[in-house]
């Protein structure tokens, strides 16, 4: 009997659930593949076909918040009507939402992130596909709409903002404060900078004077650089000539 793409998503967030449950319970080192599966109720084969190591696990945890978080904006029904730095704050605060449940298993990947060689905070940008397409319609809404002018290097911007989501996190999962104030207040403030930096037009001032700079000194500099060269290769080829005559 064929089992049904249905079925398979079914499964494999069932034994996603069980795993994380398991790490937050004996830590990511002593949690097995095993037993994850045995909590699952799925055969030792059937796990791995879905999550071949236990790093897997922690991509996937992080692509279904993604989702979720996706899912949860677009049943905003004036999400349209939201600024950019409504629609962008709301994106953080409901993907912090969704791992508060979870918060020791967010923990558990944070350490390993930043304070150990056993992942990677580089492989964390393999998950990020569903995170990246919603802020750059956010961007490319609030360009059309006249909020903000184009920025230079706009396909960066999603990028950046993961990033800096990354460092939301951190802090959030060291925040000790009552209802994660802290978190909302350096939220807050972070987002007011970034607002600010897009509604003015200090990046595109930036950009000219980057390009600039660029053009009147590195391009000049390689353009002497290779005029010197060539001169010295004529020099090296008559060298070279009168060396021969002898």
């Amino acid at each position: 009997m064929k089992i049904t793409q249905s079925a398979k998503e079914k499964t494999k967030v069932k034994i996603l659930d069980e795993a994380v449950n398991l790490i937050i319970e004996k830590g990511f080192k002593n949690a097995s593949m095993r037993e994850m599966a045995k909590n699952a109720g799925v055969s030792n084969p059937t796990i791995y076909n879905y999550f071949p190591t236990k790093e897997k696990i922690l991509y996937a945890y992080i692509e279904q918040k993604h989702q979720q978080a996706a899912a949860i904006l677009e049943e905003i029904e004036d999400f349209n009507t939201y600024t950019l730095r409504e629609q962008l704050q709301t994106l953080i605060e409901t993907e912090l939402e969704l791992y508060l449940e979870d918060r020791e298993f967010i923990i558990q990947i944070s350490e390993m992130a930043f304070h150990s060689s056993g992942l990677k905070i580089e492989s964390l940008y393999g998950t990020n596909e569903v995170f990246m397409e919603m802020v750059t319609d956010m961007l490319e809404i609030a360009i059309e709409a006249g909020e903000i002018a184009e920025p230079p290097f706009k396909e960066y911007l999603p990028k950046l903002f993961w990033d800096y989501f990354i460092t939301v996190v951190a802090y959030w999962v060291k925040d000790d404060s009552e209802m994660f104030e802290n978190t909302t207040q350096y939220i807050d403030h972070s987002m007011g900078v970034i607002e600010a930096l897009l509604q003015s037009q200090i990046l595109n001032k930036a950009s000219d004077l980057g390009m600039f700079l660029f053009k009147t000194h590195f391009l000049s500099s390689l353009e002497k650089f290779s005029v010197k060269r060539a001169g010295f290769l004529g020099l090296k080829r008559k060298l070279k000539g009168v060396f021969n005559e002898k």
